[in-house]
Formats: structure tokens, sequence, C-alpha cells
């Protein structure tokens, strides 16, 4: 071979060296090569997060290898895409798809961290109770509560949920269970007291019942009470399982005190007057004075201080008004005839009315954002920035539903990025990532239509009556369903 053959072949070599080196190089930083424009482009990708963890991903109906999930968080992320449009589908046998058609920008990974499939038939099991009215699950999810009212006979359940032992509190007809659709039968932390709101003589009352101790003498509030004062709005202290929160009114006034009973020691003492309402966290109480305005002290009553620059509002709120607090800087008032008014502090700090006809309030576990209500609408506030795909702005309101016929059950999946909602006997649960369309899916039907269902968010595990042959029946599903550590 002669030298000038040798050295085209090397310059030959070099250059194609050169050309597949660089190209090497620019699709390992992520670009391709496009065809239609002739040069190398930056691409994009796709991460999923979904629940369970091993479903199926497809791009444009074409399954995608996404090999081991990242282990640090369950997610998968698809490489290489040139921008443009794309159909995502995520799917696995026993639940519905989940899909929406998405734009894959240039050097941008599309994010989807809150992928949640919905099963086709939930596993549904009942819980041994016979007729209950009402119920009230403990707040670790080892018990639950319930209400029989028995040929015009009061009773109080509860049910052992690991061995499905039921243990009659209560009964007797002298009482009845409280018409407030508002109250709740009360657990201490410890699940081993319940403080249950009832009607005595047309008045209202609270009766106190141990779920452990067969010796535990039953404890009427009102006994320790002068008898023209009623107890209302009672809670457990989030410290001591002995101690009882409540208010007491006197009868023709509206001139409110804060109370405490140990159940233990049977020691009563006012710890504010001239109150409209309390709320409590874990280390303090919340009091909204006849002024409108809120201070704090700690749960011993003690350490007062003013939280509200301001009233949360001039006008009238009413007896029945209630305050929910998630930390000084964020909290709420529903008045009595449902204005509901909300005090920020964030970037800058303000008090607005949110809603003329609010039903209730949730705020998101991590306090960014609140969940409000009435009967027709569903609607989230985020109180603070949220800078995870789909970004959201401070202050920024989302209309998640609108209705034509009532919801109720309107409650935060655990995520805090789904909604439990239920509307015409159907239980439904709505995201809030509005990319493309906002997905919504039913669980299950029920009678009567407002059926009455709540969400154990800690424990995963959705209670809900229903109405079978004139009598109801108690029932549960796991949601999301636990499959592993991998699976779920």
């Amino acid at each position: 071979m002669s030298k000038s053959v040798r050295k085209i072949l090397f310059w030959i070599f070099a250059l194609l060296f050169l050309v597949t080196a660089s190209y090497i190089i620019l699709y390992s930083q992520g670009y391709r090569f496009d065809n239609k424009k002739g040069v190398f482009i930056h691409s994009g990708s796709i991460t999923i997060k979904a629940t369970p963890a091993n479903a199926a991903i497809f791009l444009d109906d074409v399954q995608q290898q996404t090999g081991a999930l990242d282990i640090i968080n369950n997610s998968v992320t698809i490489n290489g895409l040139r921008p443009g449009n794309y159909r995502i589908r995520v799917s696995l046998a026993g639940y519905k798809d989940w899909s929406k058609t998405i734009d894959v920008h240039s050097g941008v990974s599309t994010e989807f961290w809150n992928v949640v499939l919905i099963p086709n038939d939930p596993e549904i099991k009942e819980i041994n109770a016979s007729n209950p009215m009402r119920y009230f699950p403990s707040p670790f999810g080892k018990k639950i509560a319930y209400v029989v009212n028995k040929d015009d006979e009061f009773q109080l359940w509860v049910n052992d949920l690991k061995n499905s032992q039921n243990t009659m509190l209560y009964s007797g007809r002298d009482v009845s269970f409280t018409d407030d659709s508002r109250e709740n039968i009360e657990w201490n932390f410890k699940e081993d007291l319940v403080a249950c709101p009832i009607l005595k003589g047309g008045k209202k009352e609270y009766l106190i019942l141990s779920t452990d101790n067969k010796d535990f003498e039953p404890v009427f509030v009102s006994s320790f009470l002068p008898q023209d004062e009623v107890p209302l709005k009672a809670r457990w202290s989030p410290s001591n399982e002995n101690l009882l929160y409540f208010i007491t009114l006197r009868d023709g006034e509206h001139k409110k005190n804060l109370n405490q009973l140990d159940v233990g020691s049977r020691e009563l003492l006012t710890i504010a007057d001239d109150i409209y309402t309390y709320d409590l966290s874990s280390r303090s109480v919340y009091i909204l004075k006849n002024n409108n305005v809120v201070f704090k002290t700690d749960l011993l009553g003690k350490n007062e201080s003013q939280i509200l620059p301001s009233p949360f509002t001039s006008n009238e709120i009413g007896d029945d008004a209630r305050l929910i607090v998630y930390d000084d800087d964020r909290l709420a008032l529903i008045s009595t005839d449902g204005k509901l008014y909300l005090r920020n502090n964030g970037k800058e700090d303000s008090i607005k009315s949110l809603m003329d006809d609010c039903e209730g309030i949730q705020f998101s576990d991590d306090g960014k954002k609140m969940l409000f209500w009435n009967k027709n609408e569903i609607n989230v506030l985020y109180l603070r920035a949220w800078d995870v795909q789909p970004r959201r702005e401070e202050g920024e309101i989302q209309q998640i539903a609108r209705l034509s016929s009532p919801v109720y059950n309107v409650a935060w999946y655990k995520d805090y990025e789904h909604i439990f909602f239920s509307n015409q006997g159907k239980l439904n649960i709505i995201e809030l990532d509005g990319r493309d369309r906002r997905l919504s899916s039913s669980f299950i039907g029920s009678n009567p239509e407002n059926f009455l269902g709540s969400y154990d968010a800690g424990n995963g595990i959705f209670y809900f009556l229903n109405e079978m042959n004139g009598e109801n029946k108690l029932y549960f599903f796991e949601f999301p369903k636990k499959t592993g550590f991998f699976g779920g």
C-alpha cells in the first residue's frame, strides 16, 4: 500500500472518529439529531412516580423499557425524548388507566410525581357492626366506635378491628346521640377514652367512657357544671390522655367559657372567659375572643399572646362559628352562616374572605394548601409557593370541581394532590394536576345518595356506611392497597 493511500485512510478514519466521538458525546449530553431540521437538538425527558409502582408506562401506545425504579423515590425517568407532543399512559391490570397528552420541551424533564391508579373493583370488607347510625375510627385505626339506635334505646359500641370483637360501652333510653351532624365522638390519643356528644333531657351533654377499663364508671360532663350550663365542642388534650377541653354556655346568654376537665382527678378549671370558640394544636390553645381576635395560650391556659394583628372580621360571626388552625400563620374561621375567612401570613400577612357558603375546610399536612368547599364547589388555595411540577403561586386558588348536585364526604387523599368526594351516591377521587385535563374516577356506589364516608389518611383506609335491605352496614377498603415495599 502506497504512502499516499495510507495517508488518505488515516484521515478518513480520523474524520470518522471525530464524527463518531462527537455524536457519542452529544448523545450522552442528551442531544438528538432532528432529521427534518438537520441539526442536533437537546432532548427532554419524562419522570413518573406511580402508585402502584409496578405499573407499565406507554408513550404513544408503545410500552417503555423503564428498567429499575429509582430506589430513593420509586420514580421512573424516560430520557432522550425529542421535543414534541406525546400521549402518555400508565396502566396496570385491575386498575383504570391514567393517560394525558403532554408536551416535552428541549432540555426539560416533564414530571408527574403523583400518578395514582384507581382500582376497578376495590376489595371491600365489612366491619361487624349491627345497623350503625354513625361511626368514628380511633386516631391510629385500631378501633372504631359506632352508634346504634335499637328500639328507641341509645347504644354505643366499640369494635376492636384487630380481632373484630364488639363491646357495648353504654346503653340507655334516657339519652340520644347528638342531632348535630358536625359533632363527632372524640377519642383521646391513647385510644382508651371517648367523649360522646349526646342529648340528655333535650340538652347537649358529653358522656365519657373507657374502651378498655370495665371498672371505669361513665362520666356525664354536666355533673361538674351548674344546672343552667351546657358543655359544647369537647376535645381531648394532645399531650394528656385524661384532660378534656370544652366550652360552657349558660342558658339565655351568649357568654362562653373554656374549661379543662381532668377525668382522672375529676378537677375542673376555667382557662378562658368570654370567648366565641377555640382550637388546639400539639402545644397550644387558640382562642377566638368576642372581639374576633385570636389569642394563643399553652395547653394549661397560661402565657397568653395575641396572634392576629386585627380582627378576622367586623361582622357578627354567630354562636356556632368554627376556628380551624394549622399554626400561628395559617388560621381559618367559618361563621355560623358559612362565611369563610382566612389569615395567611406568607410573603405578606393578610386576612381575606374566601366564600359565603362554606361547608368545611382542611389544611394539607404540610400546611402549603387548603381545601375548602360548599354544597356544589370544591376549591384549593395554595398557601405557599409550590415549586414542584405543576408549579403554583402563593395565593393561587383553583376550582377543582363544580357540580349541579350536592357534594359530600370531601377530604384530602394522603398525597394531598388528590381529593375524595361523593356525588349522587358515588365516591370519586379527583387530581389537582390540571395539565391536559384533571382526571376524576369513581370508586363505589352507595345508598343513600348522601352516604357517610371518611378517609383515614394515616392508615390509608376509607370507611363508609351503605344501606342494604333497610339496614346500615359498615364497610372499608384500603387505598392505596398495601402490596409490599416496591409495589404500592
